[in-house]
């Protein structure tokens, strides 16, 4: 990894981090976390159809990669570096694991299936933003 990608992702991660915390100030930790997993899902979703639909239009020349982008794949500045610190997995494990400590196992299996759904929804939601757009031959 280059310099300037790593400081790409590097810049896009304190971006990232200071856009969770505004989503976890105002809210309970529970529903802040759903939202920060949702939106980074979505934008995830966005930009690997946005990077599908850029290819098909224009392969790339081997050997000349972009600033910020893997040789095969999305910009790793907005999907490792922003959605990387904006989401957490090992965040939800703990609510869960304080849930299920509780003895709260609905609770806890309610909030596991209400992520997957959101965040389902949000990654197909993100990509249909983009492929919605694509005109058809």
């Amino acid at each position: 990894m280059s310099l300037r990608v790593a400081a790409t992702v590097a810049a896009a991660g304190i971006v990232g981090a200071a856009v969770r915390w505004s989503i976890d100030a105002p809210l309970d930790g529970n529903w802040a976390l759903l939202i920060a997993n949702a939106v980074g899902c979505g934008v995830v979703g966005w930009a690997t159809a946005r990077h599908e639909r850029v290819r098909r239009r224009r392969p790339r020349r081997a050997g000349t990669p972009s600033a910020g982008h893997s040789d095969a794949g999305p910009p790793v500045g907005l999907t490792i570096g922003f959605c990387g610190a904006l989401t957490s997995m090992s965040a939800l494990a703990l609510q869960l694991a304080r849930h299920l400590d509780d003895g709260q196992v609905a609770t806890a299996g309610a909030w596991l299936v209400l992520t997957i759904a959101a965040c389902t929804a949000a990654f197909v939601m993100g990509r249909f933003v983009v492929l919605a757009n694509v005109r058809r031959p």
